[in-house]
């Protein structure tokens, strides 16, 4: 059975990996004026599933971490 360090530094990691997913969707959204431009639209929906799985994971690790108190 994991101790209480292990599952607060598991937590930490799905935290910080929530927030890598949410750059990453900033960082779509930072080229879609010239996706735009050349028709793509998908753009959009990408950095949509990616902010939502990097706030999910986000989430999930505040509640780990807090549940290893």
């Amino acid at each position: 059975m994991p101790s209480m360090e292990e599952k607060r530094e598991g937590g930490s990691a799905v935290m910080i990996i929530g927030w890598v997913l949410m750059l990453f969707a900033f960082l779509v959204m930072f080229f879609n004026p010239a996706a735009r431009k050349l028709g793509e639209s998908r753009f959009q929906v990408v950095a949509g599933c990616l902010a939502a799985a990097g706030l999910i994971m986000s989430i999930t690790g505040t509640v780990i971490r807090r549940r290893s108190r």
